[in-house]
This record gives C-alpha cells, structure tokens and sequence, in this order.
C-alpha cells in the first residue's frame, strides 16, 4: 500500500477504538467528538476493506481482521512516538504522565518515598496509580498503561520484566496479646484461628487462597477483603489473623498494635518477588528507562523488620 495517500492519524482512531470499543469513549481518548470518530472508522472500512467494528450490545466488536491489525498499528504507533520523542530526558524540567498499574499494598510502602524523591528531582512529573490489577498484562499490551508493579511468574516476548522487591516470605500478623502470640504456633492452632483473605476485586480466588489449596490446608475465614492495606487494621482490632509479607508486617508493627511470628514449621515456604513488568517497545524510551531506575533504587531501602517479632 502506497502511504502516502494514507492519513496516519486514522490509525490513531483505530488503536483508541482497541482499546475502548465505543466510539464516544474512544473519542475522550484522543481528543475527538464522537461523530468525528464515526467518520473516521467509516474512512478506515473504506481504506482496509472490512467493517473492522461491529455493534453490540457490549458496544462495538472488533472483527477478525481489525484483531490481526491491532497488535502491528499499537507497536507502529509506540515506535513513532519514541521516534519523535527527545533522544534524553531530563527529570528536572521535563513534564511526563506516567501510568502505573499497581495494589495498595505496594502503593503504601513504595510511592511515600517515590514522591519524595520526585518532589526534589523531577516536580513535572506525575503518576497516576490505577488500583485495579486484574488482566494486568493484557492493560500493559493495549498500552493503557506504562508498567505495572505486582507478582508474576515468568514472563516471555514481548513483556519485559525486573525484580523491585525480592521475595519476602510471609508471616503471620495478629493483634499484641493474640493468644497465638505466645506458646508454639502450631499448624492446628493457626487452622482455628479465624483470618483475613485478600482478593482481588474481579474474583473471589487469591494468591494466598490458591497456596491453601495447594497444599490441602483447612482455614476458617472471617472476612474477605480487596485492599491488602485495609487488614492489619481489622486484625489489630479483632482476634482475626492474616498471612502477609514480612516486610509488610514489620511496617505495620512499627506504628500499629500487631506483632508477627513465622509460620508453623509445617507449612511449605511462601514467597512472593514484585516484579517490574512493562512492554518491550518501551525498553529503549529514555524516560521510562529514567523511571524504572528510579523505582529500583527505591525499592532496594525497603523498611527495616521490626524489633517487635515473638519468638518461640
């Protein structure tokens, strides 16, 4: 196909209507009305010969063709963008949006002393944090967002990933005075305590649930909550009991009234590494190469583990 007769910018209208399938969502995306998105989809069937997008009830429907397309017009359009963009990046004046798709556990210990390092070494810039971690790596694909922080196992072409944060095993956190807190915490003990369990706000299943599973160990739960954040409060106020992150614990120990002791001798080793995951067609983008070196910096002054931990 000849390009030069080709207007680009349809392309752009193409990616949008990707990732929104509605064309009025689509237009907020790039700045265009609605009946401008419609002209342009209409431009688009004309110039690949298909209708691309369908109407549905869920809204507009990709057809197969639009989805051999769409992975090709995505990195086309990442590729130009890193070409037009500076070949450096300067943090101190240079004024960039980030998007990173992250819980709030990670949040909670990482982003205080992420601001803290933007404020002095880069004041343009600006994250914007989307909590919601579920379908993260299709999200980081459809480039709607510029990484993501969570755990992951192994990845391959076309995402790239680093560490932040090696594994931490898990503890168990409980309320000071927990009757578990003194004595041997035995596998039959924690199994009566009541616990928190965290999932994900797009499923019922969690990565702690599915350790559980695995190795067939009975829990009684008390309360299921989305925000990992939101349980050492409930279990500093209650008998409830919860499995997390050492580093998690020993955070919350420091101001809260929780301790931790390790788990029973019985159960199998659970660990977790947050891992850096973003799109290889960034890899080489100045600033988001500047960003990744920041959070790996951060991550490596993790808290310091509490003094306040029971022994046996």
């Amino acid at each position: 196909m000849n390009l030069a007769g080709v207007d680009l910018n349809l392309l752009v209208v193409f990616d949008a209507l990707m990732v929104e399938r509605n064309t009025t969502r689509a237009g907020e995306r790039i700045g265009m009305s609605q009946p401008a998105v419609s002209k342009a989809l209409n431009r688009l069937r004309h110039l690949c010969k298909d209708d691309l997008f369908i109407r549905c009830a869920e809204g507009m429907k990709p057809t197969p063709r639009a989805i051999e397309l769409a992975m090709p017009v995505q990195q086309a359009l990442q590729e130009l963008s890193n070409a037009l963009e500076p070949n450096v990046f300067d943090p101190a004046t240079d004024a960039r949006v980030f998007r990173i798709l992250t819980n709030d556990l990670i949040t909670r210990l990482m982003m205080p002393a992420v601001m803290e390092r933007l404020d002095k070494i880069a004041p343009n810039i600006e994250l914007h944090l989307f909590p919601d971690v579920s379908n993260a790596l299709n999200r980081v694909e459809k480039n709607e967002v510029d990484m993501a922080l969570i755990t992951h196992g192994p990845l391959s072409d076309p995402f790239e990933s680093e560490v932040l944060i090696e594994a931490s095993e898990s503890v168990v956190l409980m309320r000071e005075g927990h009757p578990l807190s003194e004595g041997e915490l035995t596998l039959d003990r924690l199994t009566e305590a009541r616990h928190v369990v965290v999932t994900r706000a797009d499923t019922d299943d969690s990565v702690i649930d599915s350790y559980y599973e695995r190795y067939n160990i009975p829990r009684r739960v008390g309360i299921t909550i989305t925000q990992v954040i939101a349980g050492p409060a409930i279990v500093a106020a209650s008998d409830l009991v919860m499995l997390v992150p050492r580093r998690l614990a020993a955070y919350q120990a420091s101001f809260q009234n929780v301790v931790y002791r390790e788990v029973p001798k019985e159960m199998p080793s659970f660990d977790l590494n947050v891992s850096m995951i973003w799109h290889n067609r960034l890899t080489a983008n100045p600033a988001h190469r500047w960003l990744r070196g920041l959070l790996s910096d951060v991550a490596k002054e993790h808290p310091k583990y509490s003094s306040r931990e029971y022994s046996q």
